[in-house]
């Protein structure tokens, strides 16, 4: 039996002999007008005639020895190639068919992400990369995955004088501290994206407007941004107060930032209030670490400060300390001045008894998500919800205490008519056949997510989608 590879390779072929086909006969219909040509200049117009014949704009593969496709594929037309590159028998025999990517002159968007998981890492041969600066029109790169040599890697591409504007560096597997080359030559870039993997850099693009770093040690390179207006950063430096100088920059517009960690969190919620720029702020707890009272107070304060906020992502582990005592913070009542949010993530297994009420202050919302919100929410509360927050295209609630036989949830639900995702899941309770029909009216829903049972089957649940589609 034939391999995906070979099949794939052979169809390539195939229609590149299709277009020689149709190229070869219309070089034949015009050979009588080809009068005054040499015989290699009819040769090089026969070509030129080969090449724009066969057409593909986009391509991609994850096969293992995917580089050997690059030869059967188009230049003159390409723009767009992602390559997955696994390690491997095929992969060694493939290598030096990267060289390849050289001849695809028309590509604006290269993506080359190395093998997943936690096997080997996927090693680039020296060289093979060096002619990506004859390609003029890449606009775009990404670089993703596991590699081995990674280091070489990066000085190898970023040394050439490359026409990017946007770039993705987000490695995987990186054992020893990795810094970014040097960057500012790239004086067309004006889109970076850093994985967590890279934690530090030399010098980045002047023109940046807009940078998302992971991992982000230093905030030199940052702060000589005159001209970003987008910033994600997640900060990993003992001196929390250094954020604030994240204010002084002229043009910045929208700040996220992302912790991991409770500690970090606490630490860095006192600037919240103070940056002005800040618009989105996400929290993910480890479960190793479980936060005191004290830190999840000073987390949930700062949050509520900032109250310029369009995105709130909280998620606290289930050995958070319990918000339902006498003395708790409640976590819903405490965001009910961020009256900006249009998303709201929150997950936390220890609630003030019907804490999840408080959100229906938040009628801008058009991305509601909670998740193990237990007592804090009941039927009480996620119908209040679904009846106040009319602009939601996307509700989810997963372990949520409601039931899904409530005449009165589902048809609050059936009348949010911004609907394009629904997600009940683990509530406790079965959605039956007749409160499935009273979703019907959801006309622009397009993702639906419940717990099948005997009622709710997915025959059922294809014929219900089926039925939204032709309304």
């Amino acid at each position: 039996m034939r391999q995906p590879q070979q099949l794939l390779q052979q169809a390539l072929q195939a229609a590149a002999g299709h277009a020689d086909a149709r190229a070869a006969g219309a070089a034949a219909l015009q050979a009588n007008s080809a009068t005054g040509m040499t015989g290699k200049q009819q040769q090089q117009q026969q070509q030129r005639r080969r090449r724009r014949a066969w057409r593909l704009a986009s391509f991609g593969s994850d096969l293992p020895g995917a580089p050997a496709l690059l030869h059967a594929l188009p230049g003159c037309s390409l723009t767009y190639l992602h390559l997955g590159l696994q390690p491997g028998a095929a992969a060694e025999r493939a290598k030096a068919q990267l060289s390849q990517l050289a001849s695809l002159s028309s590509l604006q968007q290269l993506s080359l992400v190395g093998s997943p998981g936690l096997g080997p890492g996927y090693e680039v041969p020296g060289g093979c990369l060096a002619g990506l600066s004859q390609l003029g029109q890449l606009t775009t790169l990404r670089l993703a995955g596991r590699f081995l040599g990674v280091k070489q890697l990066l000085q190898q591409l970023l040394a050439q004088p490359l026409p990017l504007r946007q770039l993705t560096v987000d490695f995987v597997g990186v054992d020893e501290r990795l810094a970014l080359p040097s960057t500012a030559h790239l004086t067309q870039m004006t889109e970076l994206i850093i994985g967590s993997s890279v934690q530090d850099s030399a010098a980045l693009p002047e023109r940046l407007q807009s940078l998302e770093w992971h991992k982000c040690t230093d905030l030199a390179p940052v702060l000589a941004l005159k001209q970003l207006q987008h910033l994600t950063l997640c900060p990993d430096f003992a001196e929390r107060q250094r954020l604030l100088e994240l204010a002084s920059l002229p043009a910045l517009q929208e700040l996220h930032l992302n912790y991991r960690g409770v500690l970090a969190a606490a630490a860095g919620a006192p600037t919240s209030a103070l940056l002005p720029q800040l618009r989105a702020l996400r929290l993910l707890t480890s479960a190793l670490m479980t936060p005191t009272k004290q830190h999840m107070t000073a987390i949930l304060t700062g949050a509520a400060a900032a109250t310029q906020l369009t995105k709130l992502r909280l998620h606290f582990n289930p050995l958070s300390p319990p918000l339902d005592t006498p003395d708790a913070q409640p976590l819903c009542a405490s965001l009910t001045g961020l009256t900006w949010l249009k998303v709201l993530f929150l997950s936390s297994e220890h609630c003030v008894p019907g804490d999840a009420l408080a959100l229906t202050a938040l009628t801008g919302l058009t991305r509601l998500q909670l998740y193990n919100m237990g007592n804090g929410m009941g039927d009480a509360a996620a119908t209040a919800l679904a009846r106040s927050l009319q602009h939601l295209s996307c509700f989810n609630l997963i372990k949520c205490s409601v039931d899904l036989g409530s005449t009165a949830f589902l048809a609050a639900v059936g009348q949010l008519k911004q609907l394009t995702y629904l997600c009940l899941q683990h509530s406790g309770s079965e959605l039956t056949l007749h409160g499935l029909m009273q979703l019907t009216g959801l006309s622009r829903l397009q993702q639906l997510i419940v717990d099948k049972n005997a009622d709710v089957t997915d025959a059922v649940l294809h014929g219900f989608k089926a039925a939204l589609r032709q309304q």
